[in-house]
Formats: structure tokens, sequence, C-alpha cells
């Protein structure tokens, strides 16, 4: 086997679990894709046998191609709320095989980007505290603190209770007909009275740019919506990041015009909504 096929063979055994960290740091499947090819350039340009470990070179370079990536963000301004991009789990199973839902990607974004590292390779990834220190470019005992860190700023947000799927989907499907019938008795059943709901149009497509707080506001949003694009546009419940999604379509495009996530609470009513309609984020629903 030559050279460049022992770096490619060991390259593509890695890739899922590569790509999957990448996506889970970027939460771009395109950034993530972006990393991955970087990476792998750099690595076959590398003498395998003078690599001293493969696979922590891999994880490492893609860890730090993630830093670069947020680190550019960070001077883009974005317009509204900036969502995750959604993916179908049947279309990309490898990217979803570890506990990371849709509500904890969205949590992710209050850390910043070490401790996003840290979280993820610890909590998502098993990997040891010396692993994960020498992988990010820390100490073990910064590790340690940024571990704690990241928890803390997670602590209040993060899902403590869900239905099970068949009960995610009978609520979602109750709970989207009585949107398009506009019947406000039967939403306040489904819907906490804290409920908020997150847009992400990002300037390209119609949606409310601040989060909308409290049940009334979300009723008075959602019916509106309905009006104005419900009789366009058919529905699929799918399995969307780990969660139960709503895609909606319409006859005459290809990709799917909105993503809808709901996130239950312990009452089995909807506590959050996230609703995608950027098209850029759209790529991967097909």
């Amino acid at each position: 086997m030559s050279d460049s096929q022992v770096h490619l063979s060991f390259f593509l055994s890695r890739k899922s679990r590569l790509h999957a960290l990448a996506y889970k740091m970027t939460e771009s499947v395109s950034d993530a894709e972006d990393v991955l090819n970087d990476v792998y350039v750099s690595f076959s340009r590398q003498q395998f046998e003078q690599i001293r470990n493969p696979e922590a070179y891999l994880v490492r370079s893609v860890v730090h191609g993630c830093f670069a990536i947020l680190e550019k963000r960070k001077h883009v301004v974005y317009p509204g709320v900036n969502l995750p991009e959604p993916l179908l789990y049947e279309r990309f199973p490898d990217l979803q095989n570890t506990d990371i839902s849709y509500a904890l990607l969205v949590l992710l974004q209050k850390l910043n980007p070490v401790e996003r590292a840290v979280f993820l390779l610890r909590e998502s990834f098993d990997y040891d505290y010396n692993e994960i220190a020498s992988l990010v470019g820390i100490s073990e005992d910064n590790c340690r603190q940024q571990l704690h860190r990241a928890k803390e700023k997670l602590k209040t947000g993060r899902v403590k209770y869900t239905p099970s799927n068949e009960k995610k989907k009978e609520i979602t499907n109750a709970f989207l007909i009585a949107c398009a019938s506009g019947d406000v008795k039967q939403l306040e059943t489904y819907l906490s009275k804290e409920i908020t709901i997150f847009g992400d149009g990002g300037g390209k497509a119609a949606t409310a740019l601040k989060p909308i707080v409290g049940r009334n506001n979300a009723i008075a949003y959602l019916v509106n919506s309905a009006l104005k694009f419900g009789k366009d546009l058919s529905y699929t419940i799918k399995q969307v990041n780990m969660e139960t999604g709503v895609l909606f379509e319409n006859a005459t495009s290809v990709n799917p015009d909105t993503v809808m996530i709901p996130v239950f609470d312990q009452n089995n009513q909807i506590s959050e909504l996230f609703i995608i309609r950027n098209p850029d984020k759209m790529r991967y629903l097909v």
C-alpha cells in the first residue's frame, strides 16, 4: 500500500467521528466539511510513520480548525438569531450518534470555543482529561476548570425530561392542527406559559428577529404565521438532530421552506420552539 493510500485509509476509518466533532463544534455541515478537507490535506503531507499518534493528530487538527472558524464568526454580524444548521437523522446518522440534541447544540452557543471543545470531547466523545488537555492545548487542571465552567453555564438550560418519540409526534401533530385552525384554547394546552420561540431567517426569509416570549405572544405569532404561510405548505414529521422535527415544504421548492423543532417540558408542553427559515440551512434536509 502506498503512503497516500495509508493516509487515506486511516483518515476514512476516523472520518465519521471527526465529522461529528467538527459539526458539533461549528454547528454547520459545510464548515465541518471545510475543516475536514483542510485537515486531510495537511495530514496527507506528513510522513505517516513519523506521526507519533495519527488519531490524536487528526482530532487536534479538527479542534483547532474549528477554533479558527469560530474566531472568524465573532467578526460577522448575523441578522437575528443564529440557530444551528438542522440535519435529518436518516441522512446523517453518524453526526448524531452521541447524546447531543438540537436543544443542547443551541445551548452550546453560551460557551467560548475552548469550553465547547472540552465539553464535547469529554461528554460526547469520552476522552480522558489528559487526552483533552493535549488535544486542546491547555493544562489538565485548566481542562477540568473549563469543563466545570461549561457545565455551570449549561446547567439552567439543559432539558432534564423529554417524552417518548411517539408522544412527541402525537403532541406535535395535534399542535400543528391547532395552529392551522387557529384554535387558541387547544394551543394553550400544548404550549408552556413560559414558552420561547426562536426564529432564524438569516436575513433571507421572514421570521421574528428577536425571541418571542410567553404563551399569549407565541399563540398570536403562530396563528398569524399559519394564516400567512400555512395554505401553501405541507408538512412531514421527521427525526431532526435527535428531536421530533417538522419539515414544511411547498410544491415549487426543492428544499424545505421551514424547519420547526419543539422542545418539551415535564408537563408534555412545548417550552421552546426553534423555527429555521434561512434557505442556506436547508441544503442537508433533502
